[in-house]
Parts: C-alpha cells; sequence; structure tokens
C-alpha cells in the first residue's frame, strides 16, 4: 500500500514491533499511543540486556545466551542482518528445558511484550507493555480473551479477540470497507471475526491463485488476488538472460527463438518432468532446461535473469508474471497466451505474425540501457496504476 503511494489505513494483526512508519497495529495503539510519535528507532545490542547482577551474557555464532554460575538461563535471538547481533527476543528456560517465557524487544530497543507458557509450550497468555514497562493489553489465547489495563486497573475486558479487534477498528476510524490480506494459511482464522452478526471484512484478499481457490472452496465471496509492488525493484542490466515457466512443453515459437537469438541464454524451468521435445532444446548451446526444479535454483534464476517470456501456454506457472514484476524482470509475450496482460507494457505484447518484430525488439532492448529502464519504469507503472484503479473501482479510495 505504502509502494502504491494509497491513501489508506494498514492495521497489521500480529506485530513483531518492527513495522514501518505509518502501519498500525492495536498493540502499538494501546500501548504507546501517540507517544510513538516521539520514540525513537535504535539498536539494542545484545550486551545491554538487563540481568541480575553477576550473571553473564555470550554470544556463540548465530546466538546469544544468557548464564549464571555456567548454568544457562535463556536463549537470545537476533535481528537481521544477524551480524549486529541487536536483539529480537529472549527465550528463559529453566534447568531441566522448560521454556517458560519469551520476552520481544522492538525497534525501539524497548521489550514490548511477554509469552508465558505452560509445560507443553503452549501460550497461556501474552502482556504488552507500554515504552514505562507497564502491563497495557494482556492476551489469554487458549480462552480468546483480551484485557485492556491502564494504570493497573481493567479499562475494558473482552470475551474473544474479534471482539476487541472490533472496538479497535471503531476507536481508529478505520470505517465500514475493511479489507483483509490473508498472508498464508494461518491468515484464514481471521475470516471468522465478526462485528455484530456480519464477517467484518467487506473484501478478502490473497497472494496466490492456490490460497484464493481454497477461499472459493471454502464457499468464499469477494475474495480476489493482489499483486505485491516491492519497496525497490531489483537492478536489471538487459545481460540477455531469459526465463521461461512452463509446465507443458508446449511452447510459442521456442524454437525459433532460440535460433534467431544466439545472444540470448534461454532457461526454461518446470515443476514437474518434462518430455523429450522439450529436453532436446536443452542441446542448443543457449538453451538450459530444469525439469522438476528446486524452489532454490528457481530463485536464483529470478535473480540472474532481466527477461521473462511469458510464452507456454495453458494457465499460468506460479504467479510468474507478478514474480518477474516484483524481480524487475521486462516481461514479453506474445497476445494470443500471455496471462496477464494488466501488468505488462503494450510494447512488450506482439502478435504471433509479428515474430520479426519481436526478436528484433528484444536486440534493441540489449544494446539500448536506456530503453531497458524506461520500458521497466513503465511497468512498474502499470502495477501501481491496477492498485489504484481496483482500490477505486470498490470504493476503498476517492477517485
Amino acid at each position: 500500500m505504502q509502494s502504491a503511494a494509497l491513501d489508506v489505513k494498514v492495521v497489521v494483526l500480529n506485530d513483531d514491533g518492527f513495522l514501518p512508519r505509518g502501519i498500525l497495529s492495536p498493540y502499538a495503539y494501546y500501548t504507546y499511543g501517540k507517544e510513538e510519535e516521539i520514540l525513537e528507532e535504535k539498536d539494542l545490542f545484545f550486551d545491554f540486556i538487563e540481568v541480575p547482577e553477576f550473571w553473564e551474557i555470550r554470544a556463540v555464532g548465530l546466538y546469544g545466551g544468557i548464564y549464571d554460575m555456567g548454568c544457562k538461563k535463556a536463549d537470545i535471538y537476533f535481528t537481521d542482518p544477524i551480524e549486529k547481533r541487536n536483539v529480537k527476543r529472549v527465550e528463559w528456560c529453566m534447568e531441566n528445558g522448560w521454556k517458560y517465557k519469551i520476552d520481544h524487544y522492538n525497534k525501539y530497543a524497548l521489550k514490548y511484550a511477554s509469552e508465558f507458557l505452560d509445560i507443553d509450550g503452549n501460550v497461556e497468555s501474552k502482556v504488552f507493555y507500554s515504552g514505562r514497562n507497564q502491563e497495557m493489553v494482556v492476551e489469554q489465547p487458549q480462552n480468546d480473551v483480551v484485557t485492556l489495563l491502564e494504570g493497573g486497573k481493567t479499562r475494558a475486558f473482552f470475551v474473544s479477540y474479534a471482539e476487541f479487534l472490533s472496538y479497535y477498528m471503531e476507536e481508529i476510524g478505520a470505517g465500514e470497507k475493511r479489507v483483509l490480506f490473508v498472508e498464508n494459511d494461518e491468515g484464514f482464522q481471521c475470516l471468522e471475526y465478526k462485528s455484530g452478526d456480519r464477517s467484518m471484512w467487506e473484501y478478502v484478499w490473497f497472494p496466490s491463485d492456490g490460497l484464493l481457490n481454497k477461499y472459493v472452496n471454502m464457499g468464499g465471496k469477494n475474495g480476489y488476488c493482489f499483486c505485491n509492488i516491492p519497496k525497490e525493484y531489483p537492478a536489471n542490466s538487459a545481460k540477455g538472460e531469459a526465463l521461461v515457466l512452463t509446465a507443458s512443453d508446449r511452447l510459442e515459437r521456442i524454437e525459433e527463438l532460440i535460433h534467431e537469438l544466439p545472444e540470448v541464454n534461454f532457461h526454461i524451468a518446470a515443476s514437474t518432468q518434462v518430455s523429450d521435445k522439450l529436453r532436446r532444446l536443452g542441446e542448443h548451446e543457449n538453451v538450459k532446461v530444469y525439469p522438476q526444479i528446486s524452489k532454490g535454483d528457481l530463485n536464483a534464476l529470478w535473480d540472474k535473469c532481466d527477461f521473462y517470456l511469458d510464452i507456454n501456454y495453458f494457465q499460468e506457472v506460479q504467479n510468474a508474471i507478478d514474480t518477474a514484476q516484483q524481480k524487475n524482470l521486462l516481461i514479453m509475450g506474445f497476445e494470443n497466451i500471455i496471462h496477464n496482460k494488466k501488468l505488462i507494457t503494450e510494447e512488450c505484447v506482439f502478435p504471433s505474425q509479428d515474430f520479426s518484430k519481436f526478436t528484433s525488439f528484444i536486440k534493441t532492448v540489449m544494446q539500448n540501457p536506456d530503453l531497458m529502464k524506461r520500458l521497466l519504469e513503465k511497468q512498474q507503472c502499470k502495477k501501481r496504476q491496477s492498485w489504484k484503479e481496483f482500490m477505486e473501482a470498490v470504493g476503498l479510495t476517492e477517485e
């Protein structure tokens, strides 16, 4: 939302203490309130954790530890980048290994929450603190109960998290049109939240077709896929590395592309085994075929390539167009089979019969870095514009 420059309130329901400025959460609201505007972000080096006198703090590799007379009392986990050894959380343990408490630290170098665990590792309660270490919010997840405190006394009591969230939404003036972003399977539990007799969410958005289809199969309505906009786009130097994802051996004019563009290296990846027809393409010097490609190898290709050729028939593979846009690959294809036209610039879509123009265009872009830059900027603008048009269409922003 921030990258798209959209003027909407964004609330994160699972605050890890390191949210960007301008992003809201019920916990920050009830613990810091307006004081958060004057808090300064700072690092908490592991040596500065408060411990009893004569206790020892050590750092070993990727982790740290707190010891008393050689007996471990806690494990320390660091924020990224780990080599700076700034504290993210401290997990306290007994001599028998029972982890009984986890203290969470935030971007202000403050302990902002503590989880208290039973002998089986289940969270019995989670307490959120103010900047002065006062208890402000207490959650009891096993009973689905939330208590707001003020000055050590109960300010409000909620018999469900949904009731607490509804109270918060009204207090900040969140309005009636609310959208839930479901990032993974765990987020589906938020669909149960209701405000009165109706769902709290007017729209539900998902980052992949898989999650959206799961929602639809559950009987869900008003579900949509959203496209991510990265905070920063990677550099693209138009080196001539082209990626193709496919689930079949039908690739529009692939053999002609290989012959007409010897200066381009084609990386053809599939999540399944490939046919002999596709495997034989790998015999060309400028082609490499990746059957049953692993997630790690595919990520490496996304980072290596600077063109994405949307030339595979049938369904789009693994949200390839959106991923290519985020990775700042120039997306090109033929108009008879492209999968997500709204994210592709008009100059990069060609009729199949204009094959020679397609190959000439790739050669021109490879020889002209300024042209590549302009095309990528236009491609990035298309995604921001598609967001704005969608938000206006559903009435979440003013035209």
